[in-house]
């Protein structure tokens, strides 16, 4: 028994998802395996943050992210437009608490490039540099003595609505297999736990950690660790329009509905990949004490989960070396919703034959690789 198709995809995350709607959008048969649930890893988390690399030291890697940041907006308009879920997607920037004079030079830095690399066409993203919180406790004055840095270009989305929002409008479409594990073999052997084999012309593998065990009998090589974040979501009801706060390594984000996500840990030892403990309990009492406004807001969800990172960090996006049709495109780490429309287009133009997108030198995937 068989399953034909132009485009088997391998993984139900928002890689994955992007990679079925824009290979349905250019006619492909398509058909997306998840060995769980749709969006049951990372890509099921709190935050949502849509936050750019420092514009010092450019490179491509903070290109692509860069271009990726601002094209998402409309892609979100427009899956938005076509299936009437809401993204949560706002462009309200992000204040960066300067706590030490010596920040002060490095931020005026950051300044400067922003402006020089920032723009897109006619649009121009900046940072400055701002004297007061941008209201009454966001943040507390006191963890600002120096000032604060404003960017006019992150933003955030809700990461549930988003692949929410992705599945819908694949409905239908593309044949979707949740609780379908796959397993490979040489000469692009796609097979079920049935025995089923599915037969198409291109894989693209976007499975995160599975990615490693799928790939195996054709890239040996190919590796990556797991590492644990944490994340809660604080019942609070304030302004959806409040920036993103980052300071001291957490971040804090007002959805849509007002509540307040606050996050996240990076952990590489950890006992139980889905269990909170007093780390995110430490992340927590450290927001309440950068944003006074927050500070009695019940915890609404606490979350947990394993992200994938490959090593040497970076995404590993492309087709496999010595191997035909087999492709991957995984690997985002903590700016995954920024980028993961944009590894998904630049994975399928070989495929689809639409116009080619650069790959940063350090994310393609035959310098990733040992030889066989």
């Amino acid at each position: 028994m068989s399953k034909n198709y132009d485009l088997a995809i391998i993984g139900g995350g928002v890689v994955g998802l992007w990679c079925a709607y824009f290979a349905q959008k250019s006619g492909l048969k398509t058909a997306l395996f998840e060995a769980n649930t749709i969006a049951s890893g990372a890509s099921g988390g709190l935050l949502g943050a849509l936050m750019p690399h420092m514009p010092t030291q450019w490179n491509g890697k903070k290109q692509f992210q860069f271009d990726g940041l601002v094209e998402l907006e409309d892609l979100v308009a427009e899956i938005e437009a076509t299936t009437g879920v809401s993204c949560g997607y706002a462009r309200v920037g992000r204040l960066q608490p300067l706590s030490r004079p010596e920040h002060l030079n490095d931020a005026q830095e950051r300044c400067a490039a922003a402006h020089d690399r920032w723009q897109y066409g006619e649009r121009q993203f900046e940072m400055r540099i701002v004297d007061e919180p941008h209201s009454s406790g966001w943040p507390d004055s006191d963890v600002m003595p120096h000032g604060a840095v404003f960017d006019d270009l992150s933003a955030h989305v809700n990461p549930r609505a988003v692949t929410a929002a992705l599945l819908k409008s694949i409905a239908g479409q593309v044949d979707i297999f949740e609780h379908t594990p796959v397993t490979s073999g040489e000469n692009k052997k796609m097979t079920l736990n049935d025995g089923t084999m599915i037969n198409a012309k291109d894989f693209i593998v976007a499975a995160g950690l599975g990615s490693f065990d799928i790939l195996k009998p054709f890239t040996p090589s190919l590796a990556g660790r797991p590492v644990k974040g944490q994340a809660a979501l604080l019942d609070t009801k304030l302004d959806p329009k409040l920036p993103v706060l980052f300071q001291q390594g957490v971040y804090l984000i007002v959805h849509e509905d007002g509540r307040t996500a606050i996050g996240s840990t990076s952990e590489r030892e950890f006992e139980d990949a889905r269990a909170t403990d007093q780390l995110l309990e430490d992340v927590i009492a450290k927001a309440r004490m950068i944003c006074p406004v927050i500070k009695d807001a019940p915890v609404a969800e606490r979350w947990a989960n394993l992200r994938m990172q490959p090593i040497g960090r970076d995404p590993l996006l492309g087709r496999l070396p010595d191997h035909d049709g087999v492709h991957i495109a995984t690997g985002g780490f903590k700016i995954g919703f920024g980028i993961a429309h944009r590894m998904a287009q630049a994975v399928l133009a070989p495929i689809t034959g639409s116009t080619p997108i650069e790959i940063p030198e350090s994310f393609r995937i035959e310098n990733r690789v040992n030889p066989a």
